[in-house]
């Protein structure tokens, strides 16, 4: 009899998730992960998301390539649920080779089924928008009509941009006829598409990363047979999933864990751990529900003048909540603890990692206090969940909240976890409580650094 054959194959993959509606800090830890790992993946989402690096005290925002690529010693993958803006990427390049971080182009790689935002996409992106009763506030990159097309069957991937240019101005004919239709139709003839131009500066960028193409399938399993540490970067979040999401408030990709393992060239075999990144405190850009939000003196994406701060311009301008991408200020409010025991489910997550806890504490100083949302008052009813069913009950939840007295001080130069100011660790025992998950990771300052974590855990 044939003996069966027994895999020695162990899931060295760690995916570094947001727990709400992004903007949580994910690249601290999305950092700290790529420090050793060999393979470091970007899954989903497009230059709409935005995530720093510090390169030799040279800070830079990158959209496309992950954070990783500051370990030398790390391939780096763009893969096939990112929408692939060409032209953003070359830029990124250029802007990293200026702050000579070594061997840029021989590391990155990009998935050839990655598909491709053009400048179509944006227009009709700012087209939608302009539209609809109430916008969704996107950040008008093409992201969404990209990955409209694909779905449709007719945009474009990034292998197309090595075709020969008369067979990609044939395929971009195809996919803007449509399109060109709808330019006509609101009186946006500048937008309408010129097949055989747009194809030219098309396969002109196919030529400038040709070199970067990859099958990622054979990328990621060589790193799977190997045993090598891959850490996968997540961008956007829970509450932004197209499925899981705030509908019809979302970005347009599964951000989850799962739909990051697809865009990634994972499968669910490879996951070792979950990292679920959210703060201290909450925030969000755009429009849809927001339980525990805080009076702000902002309209229309632009902060107005104020003489006396409400709460929420308090918060935000201690956290510097401004878009990395669109610069615009971020609604905010109280931490609500009830949104992580519904995203761990969803991701799968395995650890929280808690941001911005020495902000809070300054908060907690100016305020006197500081509330963490444990649970909604919904329908008549007190619930321990995220409802999904608010465009039908027309309701936003109601918090149910704890009040801590006071605030603390953190420095950023602190490690351990039990040197945290007691009412810090009460604040994440309530959240460990409530969450139903343990906190391994506690951010106490701006730098990747300046992290506490907690490994007993």
């Amino acid at each position: 009899m044939e003996k069966k054959r027994v895999s020695n194959f162990k899931p060295n993959a760690k995916y570094i998730a947001g727990a709400k509606w992004g903007d949580e800090g994910k690249g601290k830890i999305a950092s700290r992960e790529s420090e050793d790992a060999k393979l470091v993946i970007r899954a989903t989402g497009g230059a709409n998301a935005g995530h720093t690096i510090i390169y030799k005290d040279n800070k830079l925002a990158l959209h496309l390539v992950p954070g990783g690529i500051v370990n030398p010693e790390a391939i780096c993958l763009i893969g096939q649920g990112v929408a692939f803006d060409p032209i953003i990427f070359l830029q990124e390049i250029e802007d990293l080779n200026k702050i000579n971080v070594p061997n840029v182009r021989e590391r990155i790689k990009i998935s050839g089924r990655a598909p491709v935002v053009f400048p179509y996409h944006k227009d009709l992106d700012g087209l939608y928008e302009s539209i609809k009763d109430n916008p969704i506030g996107t950040t008008k990159r093409g992201i969404g009509p990209c990955y409209a097309d694909h779905d449709n069957r007719v945009g474009m991937r990034v292998y197309d941009l090595l075709l020969p240019e008369d067979e990609l101005a044939k395929k971009i004919d195809v996919a803007t006829r449509v399109h060109n239709q709808l330019f006509k139709l609101y009186n946006m003839e500048n937008c309408i598409v010129d097949p055989k131009k747009l194809a030219k500066e098309f396969h002109e960028y196919g030529q400038k990363i040709k070199e970067m193409v990859v099958n990622a399938d054979i990328l990621t399993s060589k790193a799977r047979k190997n045993g090598d540490k891959i850490a996968v970067e997540g961008a956007q979040a829970y509450r932004l999933d197209k499925n899981y999401g705030d509908y019809e408030n979302v970005t347009s990709s599964n951000c989850v864990t799962a739909g990051a393992l697809i865009g990634g060239h994972l499968n669910h075999k490879d996951v070792k751990e979950v990292v679920m990144i959210t703060k201290a405190y909450d925030s969000r850009v755009g429009n849809g529900p927001f339980p525990t939000e805080l009076p702000a003196h902002i309209k229309n994406d632009v902060v107005l003048p104020y003489d006396k701060p409400f709460e929420g311009d308090i918060i935000r301008e201690e956290g510097h909540e401004y878009g990395a991408t669109t610069k615009r200020p971020r609604r905010v409010g109280w931490c609500d603890a009830v949104i992580l025991r519904s995203a761990k489910d969803a991701e799968g997550a395995d650890y929280i990692c808690i941001n911005h806890l020495d902000t809070l504490g300054k908060i907690g100083n100016i305020l006197g206090n500081i509330k963490i949302c444990v649970g909604y008052k919904y329908q008549g009813k007190e619930i321990d969940y995220y409802p999904d069913d608010m465009n039908l009950t027309h309701e936003v939840p109601t918090p149910i909240y704890k009040t801590l007295k006071g605030g603390w001080d953190i420095s950023s130069d602190l490690r351990d976890y039990n040197k945290l100011p007691d009412l810090a660790k009460e604040f994440i025992k309530i959240v460990e409580d409530v969450a139903e998950i343990p906190v391994k990771y506690i951010g106490v300052g701006p730098k990747n650094e300046d992290l506490i974590v907690r490994e007993e855990l």
